[in-house]
């Protein structure tokens, strides 16, 4: 293998780190929220909220030329762990 080839792979697995750890953060501001709506009395889920999301998801996507359906389907896998964070903090409180 080439050396400029695994200086690419090792590029690519640092920003997978740094990938990771943004969605970690998001994931702890995700229990944040559902701490927030456990004190409010709030469901975890909100129709509304979500579709702002993913349609935030898809805008970014068309800004940076990527494409918008990955961009959403990332963006609902990643909802659906930081809503199951949530549940949990809620089905705690």
């Amino acid at each position: 293998m080439s050396d400029y080839l695994e200086v690419l792979r090792t590029d690519i697995a640092e920003c997978d780190r740094e990938i990771m750890v943004i969605l970690r953060k998001r994931l702890d501001l995700a229990i944040s929220i559902g701490k927030y709506k456990a004190e409010h009395g709030m469901e975890a889920h909100n129709p509304a909220a979500e579709q702002r999301v993913v349609d935030r998801y898809r805008e970014i996507a068309v800004e940076l030329g990527m494409d918008p359906g990955i961009a959403e389907r990332i963006c609902r896998c990643i909802m659906e762990e930081s809503i199951a964070n949530e549940e949990a903090v809620i089905s705690k409180e």
